[in-house]
């Protein structure tokens, strides 16, 4: 392949992948997750971009969440209860379990209240797909 084909290809490639997904989830940061959520638990007053990255932490939970759930749903039936417990022992489920609560309350009172603006609005409202799925596979254990 001649160079500028691959740098072609290459930029295409990455132009895709900034274009997928809801663009919401950012990666996971346990410090991140803290800081917002000794905020929550302060009651202290929330900006807007501490609400989009609550939204993006949210959604990485969500996903691993979704991830886990399918991972164990795929397996067999007999072993689907064992692999749920060694999942509810893990330290960083629960961790991401945990903050899951506190950032998703504190994003679901923010929204009923009229507190997100436009944008975090509709991010917020991009979370419903991990919710479905997580649902879904919910369903299927």
């Amino acid at each position: 392949m001649k160079p500028i084909h691959a740098l072609a290809t290459l930029l295409l490639a990455l132009m895709l992948a900034s274009c997928s997904g809801s663009g919401v989830e950012a990666p996971y940061d346990s410090d991140t997750c803290e800081r917002l959520a000794v905020k929550i638990e302060n009651r202290d007053s929330l900006t807007q971009a501490e609400y989009q990255e609550m939204i993006g932490q949210n959604a990485a939970i969500l996903h691993y969440l979704v991830d886990k759930s399918k991972e164990i749903s795929e397996e067999p039936q007999g072993d689907r209860s064992g692999s749920w417990r060694e999942l509810l022992a893990d330290p960083e489920y629960l961790e991401r379990f945990s903050y899951m609560f506190t950032l998703g309350s504190a994003l679901y009172q923010a929204d009923a209240e009229g507190l997100l603006d436009k944008k975090n609005k509709e991010r917020y409202a991009s979370l419903d797909k991990y919710n479905q799925e997580l649902a879904d596979y919910s369903e299927r254990n």
